[in-house]
């Protein structure tokens, strides 16, 4: 399994580098900074990527739905029966499916949307996590 972080400029690239810097370096990670001066190189090495490795599967995180990248990547979908698709991309989720991919050659539907599912859970205002645990903390103390 092979996961192509790919988003509008270079965010793509500084997330491959967080997560090489908080999980390790993966060959099995690949990072695409799309649309730079105009250029759709990237798009198209991606493209070529998925549609010549058809017994590898791909997890394709992009960075923003209705967006050009995502729009790009979703007509992959129709001929391409080993890509997942995921918009939205955030650092849990993509160290969460690094840490699958080191362990399994392949994820289904579901186990998927598990793992969107607790990425999600890392999005919080903090402010109300705060006033929460301090109104945690008055509770223990009556």
């Amino acid at each position: 399994m092979k996961i192509v972080l790919i988003s509008h400029s270079n965010m793509a690239v500084g997330m491959k580098d967080t997560l090489n810097m908080i999980v390790g370096d993966d060959k099995n990670v690949l990072a695409f900074a799309a649309y730079i001066n105009g250029s759709t190189t990237e798009i198209q090495k991606v493209k070529d990527l998925i549609e010549n490795n058809q017994n590898e599967q791909f997890i394709v995180l992009t960075d923003l739905l209705g967006g050009s990248v995502n729009n790009e990547m979703m007509q992959l979908l129709e001929n391409n029966k080993n890509i997942r698709l995921v918009t939205g991309m955030n650092l849990p989720l993509a160290m969460q499916l690094q840490l699958k991919a080191a362990t399994t050659e392949k994820i289904n539907d579901e186990e998927l949307n598990q793992i969107i599912n607790e990425s999600k859970k890392a999005l919080a205002n903090v402010k109300n996590l705060l006033v929460e645990k301090r109104m945690n903390e008055d509770d223990q103390i009556l």
